[in-house]
């Protein structure tokens, strides 16, 4: 997956990710909009079959690229947990 910075100014972020499908952009969204210094974080696809995934980002305070790399750390260890539960329970 490639990451390509489409826009970046004081307050807001939008990015493209080259070869994903919904899923991850998806989830990253949803820990975005929980962060109380994001005001509004959203995943737009225009075709499910051709287009990629660019996600939208806006802060009141603070950066947004900072606001990403928190929700991001935060979903690592989220499935790291779940990974290491569901393999306990498989063996």
């Amino acid at each position: 997956m490639e990451v390509k910075i489409l826009k970046e100014e004081k307050g807001e972020l939008s990015f493209e990710l080259v070869g994903a499908d919904q899923s991850f952009p998806q989830l990253l969204v949803e820990k975005l909009n929980a962060d109380k210094s994001v005001d509004f974080a959203a995943c737009k696809v225009s075709h499910p079959l051709v287009a990629n995934p660019i996600v939208f980002v806006r802060t009141a305070k603070g950066k947004p690229s900072d606001a990403v790399v928190k929700a991001l750390k935060e979903l690592a260890e989220e499935l790291g947990s779940f990974r290491k539960k569901f393999s306990d329970l498989v063996g």
